[in-house]
């Protein structure tokens, strides 16, 4: 269960990220800047996940694009209509429109007000910087938010997925309820059988790879899939398998 920060918590976690220099490097400081301006200018009270996303997309585009599916350039115009790139993204439009008028003068405020999820996020990305000697970076937040399925949802629901293969232990291991390597060898069983832990339930997946190197792989095989699916393998050596 996630117990959301009380006020002093926020307020010190905010402080943290203004006033320290160990919280953030200069490129994420920045981004974070952009994030807050783009709330304030586009009328929300609070940043959250996809507003910092948004805020490292303003801060370099190349770099975040590189590690997303999907349309980001897009993501950041619904979710700020009113966003600048390079300096400029950096100060309040009234004060670019009042620096252009005759007068010259202009003022305008804007607070940082991240949400929980956002600053436990940086500490986070913080974290996995620090592992490796270094303050953290624009990359460092992106792979931070990799490790949370609810934020990887929130930018699933926006289109956007990750453009490489991320490993997941519980898809990958937990889910695997059988494994075997068989072989053609007079030694090897030509049948194999397991059961069923109770907690286990139907459907189930069938994943068949023949392998590489000096081993003589199956050429063929008859499996039955979820009781009444009777499948027939076929491949050779170094060939993606196929089913009939």
């Amino acid at each position: 269960m996630k117990i959301p920060l009380n006020d002093f918590q926020r307020r010190y976690a905010q402080h943290r990220i203004t006033f320290f220099t160990d919280v953030l490097s200069l490129e994420l400081a920045e981004s974070l800047r952009r994030t807050s301006l783009a709330c304030a200018e586009n009328q929300k009270k609070q940043a959250g996940i996809i507003d910092v996303l948004c805020g490292l997309f303003l801060q370099d585009r190349e770099e975040i694009t590189r590690h997303f599916r999907g349309d980001l350039a897009a993501v950041v115009s619904q979710n700020f209509p009113v966003h600048r790139f390079g300096r400029e993204g950096l100060v309040p439009k009234a004060m670019l429109e009042g620096l252009a008028s005759e007068s010259g003068e202009s003022s305008f405020s804007f607070s940082l007000n991240y949400s929980d999820d956002v600053l436990r996020l940086l500490w986070l990305g913080q974290k996995l910087a620090n592992a490796v000697g270094k303050k953290p970076s624009l990359t460092d937040v992106v792979a931070a938010v990799a490790l949370n399925r609810e934020w990887m949802d929130e930018l699933s629901r926006c289109g956007l997925t990750p453009s490489r293969k991320l490993a997941d232990f519980d898809q990958e291991v937990r889910a695997v309820v059988f494994h075997a390597t068989p072989h053609t060898g007079k030694d090897w069983p030509r049948e194999i059988d397991f059961e069923l832990d109770e907690g286990i339930r139907s459907p189930y997946r069938l994943e068949v790879s023949t392998p590489s190197g000096p081993f003589q792989p199956v050429r063929s095989a008859r499996v039955k899939l979820n009781g009444n699916e009777s499948l027939t393998f076929h491949g050779r050596k170094n060939q993606l398998p196929s089913w009939t």
